[in-house]
Formats: C-alpha cells, structure tokens, sequence
C-alpha cells in the first residue's frame, strides 16, 4: 500500500473515531438531560400529589358537614381538580401497576361519589346516614393516603432516595438497594391502606385577602408630607423622629413613604398617613411571655397606632414570636377582610412585625342589613352531624371579591372536631366551612 493511500485511511479512520467519539459525549449528555429532566418531574409530582391529596381530605371532611347544593357545587369542583391533579401526578411516578390501579380506583370514585351529591342536593334532596358514613370512609382513605406520600416526600428530601437512582434500579429486576426498599415499602403501604376500599394556618381564616381594588378608605384621603409621615413611623418604631430615615417611597395602590431605623423597617401610607407595615430583623430569645399577654400587648401597640375597634380572632405561636389576627368590628359583625396581623416576641414583648395591607386595602363603613333569619333558625340548617357551641355574626371576603353576610357558628362532631360554620343570614345556607386544628402553638384552620 503506497504511503498516501495509508495517510489517507487513518485519516479517514481517526474522523470516524471523532465522529463516534462525539456522537457518545453527545448521547450521553442527551441521556443525561433527559435523566434530568425525569427526575424533576417526578419530584415535582410526588409534591403536587402530597398536595392534592391534602385537599382532597380536607374537602372530603367539609362534605360531611356540608348541607346546602351550594356548598356541595364548589367541593365538587374543588374535588374534580385535584383528583384530576393527582392522576396526572400519579401517571409520573413509577409507582406499580397493582397500587396504581388501586389509587386510579380511589381518585375517580372520590369525583364520582361527590359529583352524584352534588347533583342530589341541587335537586332538593338530602344526604343519608349512609351517604355520610361513605364520605368519612373516603376521607379515612385519603388521611391515610395523604400521610404515606408526605412520608415518601419526607424521605426524598433527606436523602433517603433519589428517583435518578430509583428509575435505574426499576430497570434491574435484582435490585434491592436501600433506595428502592424505602420508595416501594411506602408505596406498598399506601396501597395496603386501601386493601378494604370499597371502591395554620396560622394565619387564621379569611387572611391575606387582597383583593384586586381600590382602597376606598386612602382613595379619599388627605396625603400626608415626608416628615408628618416620618412622625408616625417613629411612633410606631417608638423612637426619636431623628433616628428614623428615610428610604425610597413605594408607589402602587398601597403608594407609601418607607422609613428604617436599627434593623427596622416601616412603611407609611402617602394617603392618610397610616402604619401599613413593620418589620424587624431582630432574633428571638428566650420565651417570657405567654400567648395571653403577647395578645394583650398587639391589641395596645394596634391602639396606640389608631386602629380601634379591632378584636383578635386567631394567634400562632413559632420560634419565640406570636403572631396575633385582629379583625374590624362593626356592630355585631366580626369584619375578616379588615384584617392586621402583629407579630410580638416572647422574649423581651417588642413588635417583630406588623401587617395592615388588607385592612387598608379593604375597610370601609358597612351598611349591614337586617338578618332574615335569625341565630336559631341558621343553626337548624346545620347538619346533623354537628352540634353547634356558639353563634357569631361575621362579614367574610369571597373568591369573586363579594362580601358575605354569615352568621359564624362553632360546631363539633361527635368526635370532638371542631367546625366554622358560615350560613348566608339571608338563606341560612353555607357560604364557607372551616375545619378548626387546635396545636399547642396556637389555632389553625383548614
């Protein structure tokens, strides 16, 4: 073979070497995205599932108590979405074909069994013993469902497992890895709770409302100046108007001056000049206080500021600091939109933060109109699963934004859970159900 004829095939060969050699890097990074890319999936399903089957609970318990075709039509919907959400969910875990089927089973008789109530109760009909005795056992299912995927969840974010590893070991009949032993025992026991299957917030209700408005109460108000401004906030930051600086103005529908002072910030409304917020970066120590005063001490420090006729409805205690709700009360009506929430530390009693931007955003003076019901006819609505303790008079916010006129009323089921109640004081039907979480920390709702 002539010298040239030689150079040209290891010429020839080392491109196809290069070639190779590069469409493997190239499949490999392919491959490796695409195990990326799975596995992100996966992880964000199996957190989208622990949700949906959260909420899925939770809708299933208002079920129970629930009594009005409305009620029933906005949990039925609820429940369609996130039995919807938890299939899609499902269909992006590798979870068996055995326990799968099983949870396919659950979630579309869920929305079937819910949508067959709603239709009755639109119908005039009423929910049996027995139609109520199956949405506990569904909920019972969803409980135990909702607690052995938040497991799963819990031992991915340790470390326990990893889907990367867990999709390659799925592909090796013989592997027995800790990873894929921990996965599929808690998909095993999700499964086996549904052997027998028959086929705070802290933050307290009606918070962080917000609603897409106007303020009518700044809309009409007289715009204060930078130092009358500065004035407030050092009030509410109790020091000297000369230690209190300024920082840039925030504009918007909440357009304000905003001041710092130590690790404090505050901010104050240009209309009217009101305390819309302060926060403070101060650490917590050792607790002193009780929830008790830390309320007592919020309802002061909200006084002293000019917010009157506020009364505090929930509070949650974490990490040394309390964190009070107080809502407006005009007349006999408990106001939840006008809502401000304060934040007092155990420790030394100081104001760790303070939140009036629902208040402001929605506060005006109500024409509230006369019942046409009255407390007792509202608690004969209630369903018989429930015991009413207390009835209150509430304005609540809802999702379109319209205010409701409710009488609030604290129930309990014969096991002793708690429930809020909200029955329209026109129609006596429900506008809202609140399921009440009583923890050492405080109320929360759900």
């Amino acid at each position: 073979m002539k010298r040239r004829t030689k150079v040209r095939w290891i010429s020839f060969g080392g491109a196809v070497l290069t070639a190779l050699l590069c469409w493997a890097i190239g499949a490999t990074v392919t491959l490796n995205r695409q195990k990326r890319t799975l596995e992100a999936a996966q992880e964000q399903a199996l957190t989208q599932m622990c949700e949906c089957l959260d909420q899925i609970e939770t809708d299933l318990r208002k079920a129970t108590y629930a009594v009005s075709p409305g009620m029933f039509t906005r949990l039925s919907a609820d429940l369609n979405t996130n039995t919807v959400g938890a299939k899609t969910s499902l269909s992006t875990l590798n979870a068996g074909s055995s326990a799968q089927l099983n949870l396919y089973k659950f979630l579309s008789q869920v929305n079937a069994f819910t949508a067959s109530l709603q239709r009755k109760t639109a119908e005039g009909g009423t929910l049996t013993s027995e139609e109520r005795t199956m949405l506990k056992k569904l909920r019972g299912y969803a409980e135990s469902l909702s607690s052995q995927f938040s497991y799963m969840t819990e031992l991915m974010n340790s470390g326990y497992f990893s889907f990367e590893k867990l999709n390659d070991e799925l592909k090796n009949t013989d592997a027995k890895s800790e990873n894929m032993v921990s996965y599929l025992s808690a998909i095993s026991d999700a499964e086996d709770s549904m052997t027998d299957f028959p086929t705070l917030i802290y933050d307290g209700p009606f918070s962080d409302n917000m609603m897409n408005k106007t303020s009518a109460l700044l809309e009409h108000a007289q715009e204060v100046t930078l130092s009358a401004a500065r004035d407030t906030a050092a009030r509410a930051l109790g020091v000297e108007p000369r230690f209190v600086f300024s920082d840039s103005p925030a504009e918007g529908k909440l357009a304000a001056y905003n001041f710092h002072y130590d690790k404090k910030r505050v901010s104050i409304t240009k209309r009217g000049g009101f305390v819309l917020y302060l926060l403070s970066d101060g650490s917590a120590g050792e607790e002193r206080l009780s929830g008790a005063d830390a309320v007592h001490k919020a309802a002061n420090y909200l006084h002293a500021l000019g917010y009157d006729n506020m009364v505090s409805t929930y509070y949650s205690t974490a990490d040394g600091v309390t964190t009070v709700n107080f809502a407006y009360r005009q007349g006999d009506y408990i106001c939840y939109p006008d809502l401000i929430k304060v934040s007092i530390s155990l420790s030394g009693g100081g104001i760790v933060a303070m939140d009036a931007g629902d208040y402001l955003m929605n506060h005006v003076s109500r024409t509230i109109p006369m019942p046409k019901i009255t407390e007792a006819q509202a608690a004969e609505t209630v369903s018989d699963a429930l015991h009413v303790l207390r009835t209150k008079k509430a304005v609540i916010p809802t999702e379109t934004g319209i205010e409701k006129f409710t009488f609030e009323l604290l129930c309990e089921d014969d096991a002793g859970q708690q429930v809020l109640i909200y029955a329209d004081t026109e129609t006596g039907d429900e506008d809202d159900i609140l399921i009440l979480l009583y923890a050492d920390n405080g109320t929360l709702t759900k």
